[in-house]
């Protein structure tokens, strides 16, 4: 399925060398609130700080980062841990720099959405609808499944649509799909705009602690460039440490990038931002994500974080 998809695009894609020491160092994600210290770090001037210059981007979904990287057009990825261990299932040589938000039960920033006017009330009332997923073998689709089998319902009797964060909104609202699975600040624009509402939180489901998101890069490209993948650490984890303690200057820093009403973004919150990976983290999802058909190989966890 996926790897498929990613060895295709990344053989359309023309290969660039790495960047010189005169150019900055380009990272990518998604619009989702998570990735908020991306942004933060060029904002509070925490890569300047630490002698790396970056210029942060947004990238429309996330299976379209891995072959980003590859290709070259792209230096790192903030990427969810799913998305990393499938693209490296699927063949590529990626590994991670840092960790980034976690599972936490103290928020309630990402949940299934339906669409207004639909007697979507439980996981049950799923079977044959359309879900709208930000990307297939993303986060939010394999925890959704998780959440679907805990709630006693097959994964495989829903329908799954690939559908932007941008676009949640006005594609639930049009009729398309049935529900998405959203995350701030699109969850909280779906609310404010009643164009859907909050079916469940899912987090409450969800084994606290657990990595939702982490930064990657191909292997050869972090060898060779030790010094920036550590300055890029420090000052990544600088951005975390802040976002985690200045949640609201956080968040007007992403909305320069994101172009978010205020209000909407007022109400945002962000996810827990945890800079330390471990390989018991990558082997539970490997666990989950073998058990949903979505990684074949068996992968060596311990090959996998730049240490």
């Amino acid at each position: 399925m996926l790897r498929g998809t990613l060895l295709a695009a990344c053989a359309a894609l023309t290969i660039f060398a790495g960047p010189s020491l005169a150019e900055p160092i380009v990272a990518t994600t998604t619009a989702a609130a998570d990735g908020a210290p991306m942004f933060v770090a060029q904002e509070e001037g925490f890569y300047a700080k630490h002698g790396v210059e970056v210029k942060p981007t947004l990238t429309a979904i996330m299976p379209n980062i891995p072959p980003a990287i590859l290709s070259g057009s792209v230096q790192i990825g903030l990427v969810t841990t799913t998305t990393f261990l499938q693209a490296v299932d699927g063949g590529l040589d990626l590994v991670a720099l840092v960790g980034g938000s976690i599972v936490s039960r103290k928020l309630d920033n990402m949940g299934l959405m339906a669409r207004e006017g639909t007697t979507i009330k439980t996981a049950q009332d799923l079977v044959g609808k359309k879900v709208g997923v930000p990307g297939i073998g993303a986060f939010l689709h394999v925890m959704f499944r998780y959440w679907l089998t805990v709630k006693g319902v097959d994964p495989e009797k829903v329908n799954y649509v690939e559908v932007t964060f941008p676009t949640m909104r006005d594609i639930l609202a049009g009729g398309s799909v049935d529900a998405v699975l959203a995350i701030d600040p699109v969850k909280t624009q779906i609310i404010e705009t009643k164009a859907g509402f909050v079916v469940s939180p899912l987090i409450p489901d969800l084994p606290d602690g657990q990595s939702e998101i982490v930064y990657i890069s191909t292997r050869e490209w972090a060898a060779a460039h030790p010094k920036e993948v550590a300055a890029f650490r420090a000052a990544i984890a600088e951005a975390q440490a802040f976002t985690n303690g200045n949640s609201q200057k956080a968040l007007e820093d992403f909305a320069i990038y994101v172009k978010m009403p205020a209000p909407v973004l007022k109400m945002t919150k962000i996810g827990i931002q945890d800079p330390e990976l471990s390989k018991e983290q990558l082997d539970w999802w490997v666990g989950l994500m073998s058990k949903q058909g979505l990684i074949k190989a068996s992968l060596d966890t311990s090959k996998l974080i730049v240490k």
